[in-house]
């Protein structure tokens, strides 16, 4: 499950980045803040606390297993751990999703309007000034 998360982490941050910069052309700083809000462990979390009740049962037990996965030792408290593991499950998900035609369509119907929400919220704080150009 480490190594799916692992995947889906670099996945998900990519799905982040292109549909970031589909906003406008931000200075890269302000690009960089509105990525770390949306990609964020406890951002990731809410994203999956979301659309559990969308999955379908091989998708939970996915994410069932995912989220027991031990972490290391360096996630903060138990409030920080419980998001961590979250933010693993939604990652192992994202990748599990990439791998057929049909699972990134799931990725795209269940998951990717939430995540537009977070890049709207997240340019709406960070995104200030529209470089024009």
């Amino acid at each position: 499950m480490r190594t799916l998360a692992w995947v889906g982490d670099a996945l998900f941050e990519q799905r982040v980045r292109a549909a970031v910069a589909l906003r406008g052309d931000f200075p890269v700083d302000r690009l960089d803040a509105i990525k770390a809000a949306v990609v964020r462990a406890e951002r990731q979390a809410g994203l999956l606390e979301a659309m559990l009740a969308e999955l379908d049962d091989d998708e939970t037990a996915l994410v069932r297993r995912a989220r027991n996965t031990t972490p290391p030792s360096s996630a903060r408290g138990r409030r920080g751990m419980q998001e961590y593991r979250a933010a693993s499950a939604l990652e192992a998900l994202v990748a599990w999703w990439s791998t057929s035609a049909v699972g990134v369509a799931r990725l795209d119907a269940v998951l990717m309007p939430r995540v537009e929400v977070a890049i709207d919220e997240a340019v709406a704080a960070f995104g200030k000034r529209l470089r024009r150009g």
